[in-house]
């Protein structure tokens, strides 16, 4: 994101996917657990996550890293990551539990999506489309992450906002879209937490019987 390619009146940022929001979210896992997982544990971590969700590119790690050089920013850089973060999974896990979210955690995302970069318009890319956005002269959280603003914005005010589920095993709490044709998907994974809660449901049956 902090070095997309140059259009003539801007940037150009590619499209992403609809949830990468809750993408992000999950980077920490069986949060339900007496030890979580934290997949961000430091700033290498953060922009390795950026680069396999394509939102940086090599070039643009490199310019990061010097940028970021120095243990104070890059630990100042991580922190509002984290916070970012820890903002959309609360936002998301409420209204996946039909409960109103908080004030405060609609205000920080209001706020990120002031700082994200501005989307000015639409531009050829390749064989698809970009978004123009104005040209980007420091890096920051906001502009690193604009993608996953964006679809955090645009998930929750759009049509599959009720689709926004998380894992039934308290345990995981993994955040996900349910696009099955029911509309009644339950877990992560079938093979993960769905399988785990069978195993467990044959077992009380086992033992009571």
């Amino acid at each position: 994101m902090v070095q997309p390619s140059r259009g003539t009146t801007g940037d150009l940022v590619p499209g992403f996917p609809d949830d990468i929001c809750l993408g992000f979210a999950n980077t920490r896992y069986y949060r339900g657990g007496d030890a979580p997982t934290e997949a961000l544990g430091d700033l290498d971590a953060l922009l390795a996550w950026c680069r396999s969700a394509t939102l940086l590119s090599a070039g643009g790690e490199r310019s990061l890293r010097r940028v970021w050089r120095d243990d104070a920013a890059a630990a100042e850089i991580l922190r509002n990551a984290v916070a970012l973060r820890e903002t959309i999974y609360r936002l998301f896990f409420c209204t996946a539990e039909g409960k109103v979210p908080a004030p405060a955690d609609l205000d920080a995302l209001n706020r990120a999506l002031l700082a994200a970069p501005s989307r000015i318009g639409l531009a050829r890319s390749g064989s698809g489309f970009a978004w123009r956005v104005l040209p980007i002269d420091e890096p920051s959280v906001p502009t690193l992450l604009a993608p996953v603003i964006w679809s955090a914005a645009s998930l929750l005010t759009g049509p599959r906002l009720p689709r926004v589920r998380h894992c039934a095993n308290e345990r995981c709490l993994w955040l996900f879209l349910d696009d099955s044709k029911s509309g009644t998907r339950r877990w992560c994974s079938m093979s993960a937490c769905g399988n785990r809660a069978k195993a467990h449901r044959h077992y009380v049956r086992q033992k009571e019987g």
